[in-house]
């Protein structure tokens, strides 16, 4: 892998056995000692294994995991903090979860939706995304209008930091999305990697409108 200002890293579950508890940066070595059950999750251990790969280039990332598969984003710029959030498909309440994460431009534009499961997801992991981007909390969710009005579809807010935004679906299953600064030169169409069963995968990124008026 070529040093790129942003790097996208993505893995199944079976990269966990290649996973190296001598390897881990000083952090999560404090971080297991303290939580010793840590060492025995797939998720950890998957997650760690993408941390592993990064050279000293890059310093500033985001990790994120489900069922055992992980993603990670990294800038090599010290001043901003990238965001990246994956979330695995499933049948849910989708308008009873909306109630409580979105806004009611959101809430009426997935009321709309042919795909409410695809719509609700891009929203969740879009602003999941931005959340880690702005160190805050999932009950922010709220704060951040991927709607705005007059619109009828995604944008993404634009921030003090300006940012871009992408998104993809793995295996018609995983729903996955990443936040960037504007000033990184690099797409997610020729910095993203793929490890385990997503090695050669070919991700199909889709870049969100950045809206000013939110």
């Amino acid at each position: 892998m070529m040093n790129q200002d942003c790097l996208i890293l993505l893995a199944s579950s079976e990269v966990s056995g290649q996973y190296s508890n001598l390897k881990l940066d000083q952090a999560d070595k404090q971080r297991l000692q303290k939580n010793p059950h840590l060492a025995q999750r797939t998720d950890w251990q998957s997650s760690r294994f993408l941390k592993q790969q990064l050279s000293a280039f890059y310093k500033r990332l985001s990790l994120t995991h489900k069922k055992g598969f992980a993603g990670l984003i990294a800038c090599s710029s010290i001043q901003h903090i990238p965001g990246i959030d994956m979330e695995y498909a499933q049948e849910r309440d989708f308008i009873s979860l909306a109630k409580l994460c979105c806004t009611d431009n959101e809430q009426k534009w997935l009321s709309e939706q042919q795909n409410l499961s695809c719509s609700f997801y891009q929203l969740w992991t879009l602003k999941e995304a931005l959340i880690k981007v702005r160190h805050g909390q999932l009950s922010d969710m709220h704060q951040y209008n991927l709607i705005p009005d007059g619109y009828d579809g995604i944008y993404i807010p634009a921030l003090d930091n300006p940012v871009q935004a992408y998104s993809c679906i793995v295996d018609n299953c995983w729903h996955i999305s990443v936040v960037y600064p504007a000033v990184c030169s690099a797409s997610p169409l020729n910095c993203t990697y793929g490890f385990g069963h997503w090695h050669n995968y070919k991700f199909n990124w889709h870049q969100w409108p950045v809206s000013s008026s939110v």
